[in-house]
């Protein structure tokens, strides 16, 4: 994913407030960026902390958002420079507690589409844990060979053949992409970006929230987060548009359901609950 310039702009405004509350000056916005990563190493990663601090200006920029959003109590997942879709979280709930002082709300209530013939749970957490297990549990996950290459979304050229769900869904996920290839073709999947992967397994917690992310039992998959932001509703959201109807139709034929169409929001995603 990009960087976007309001993170820039957030970081010069965040300077600007350090020097009326400390009155210390640095020579420019990208040595104060650098010398709050630094008082702030311990936060960082260590498989990635050498490269943040010795890195060119966009590494240390989201780190530095990472690090302002950790410090917040906002979950910005792996402080490493990488701006991805958890960074892109993070820093949109970093605007809006900034404008707004208080984090935007979490999802609402919706009812999910009538095919299931995965018997996929509901979403409660214990309804979650008794169809999946315990979230974290690796020994559930297992790696599904695409039938067409994803490129990660915010490392096009890392190109995957495989990703690694739990294995209760790897059937289902090879059969949604299977049927997607067959219907669009790989030249239509490129162009309308349905090969840009945003993850699946990823331990943690939900997004603003203290629940369990789907994430964390590998039953979720992210698309296009770029052009598909978490607060993006169907106005800005690439995949709200008609040509992405039968995308989204042939995962809820699996019984998947999209935040999107569900609830105008996080149109990226897809899981596997009800």
């Amino acid at each position: 994913m990009n960087i976007p310039a309001r993170a820039r702009q957030f970081a010069q405004s965040t300077y600007q407030e350090y020097l009326d509350n400390n009155g210390v000056s640095f020579s420019d916005l990208e040595a104060f960026i650098a010398r709050q990563n630094e008082i702030n190493e311990n936060r960082l990663s260590a498989e990635h902390k050498h490269a943040i601090l010795t890195g060119n200006a966009n590494r240390k920029l989201t780190a530095f958002i990472q690090v302002t959003a950790s410090k917040l109590g906002i979950d910005s997942g792996l402080i490493d420079g990488f701006w991805g879709p958890q960074t892109d979280y993070a820093f949109n709930g970093l605007i809006h507690l900034q404008e707004h002082g208080y984090m935007p709300p979490l999802w609402r209530d919706f009812v999910a589409p009538a095919d299931n013939p995965n018997n996929w749970p509901d979403s409660a957490e214990s309804e979650l844990i008794a169809f999946y297990g315990q979230p974290g549990d690796e020994s559930q996950l297992a790696y599904v060979d695409l039938p067409y290459e994803l490129r990660l979304a915010w490392d096009t050229s890392t190109r995957l053949a495989r990703l690694r769900c739990h294995n209760k869904v790897a059937n289902s996920v090879s059969q949604v992409l299977s049927s997607v290839l067959a219907y669009y073709g790989q030249a239509e999947i490129r162009r309308l970006r349905l090969d840009l992967f945003g993850g699946c397994y990823n331990y943690r917690r939900m997004r603003g929230g203290s629940a369990w992310s789907t994430h964390a039992w590998g039953i979720a998959l992210d698309f296009d987060p770029d052009r598909n932001q978490l607060s993006w509703g169907r106005d800005r959201a690439s995949f709200a548009n008609a040509e992405y109807d039968t995308w989204w139709q042939l995962w809820e034929k699996e019984g998947w359901i999209s935040l999107g169409r569900i609830r105008n929001y996080d149109w990226m995603h897809v899981q596997a609950t009800r």
